[in-house]
């Protein structure tokens, strides 16, 4: 039977399938929950917003390049 492995904040970090009667258990601290329906998706932690570059940024970025290599730069993101 597929089983949710509950952390002490009572969210999911795992699924494993157990018959819920061999010699096992759930890592120190956590709890095994039948869950045959998946109710309990595996928690994965939110991730930081991605800054942007701005215009300023990419204008310094572009002026230290040479022209050789800001034409490099236009021949690969041209289309062909």
């Amino acid at each position: 039977m597929q089983y949710a492995i509950l952390n002490s904040d009572g969210r999911c970090i795992n699924r494993v399938l157990w018959d819920g009667e061999s010699n096992w258990q759930p890592p120190e601290g956590c709890t095994a929950v039948p869950d045959p329906d998946n109710l309990h998706p595996i928690y994965v932690e939110p991730q930081a917003e991605v800054q942007t570059t701005s215009e300023t940024d990419l204008s310094a970025v572009l002026s230290a390049l040479t022209e050789e290599q800001k034409q490099t730069l236009l021949n690969l993101l041209s289309p062909q």
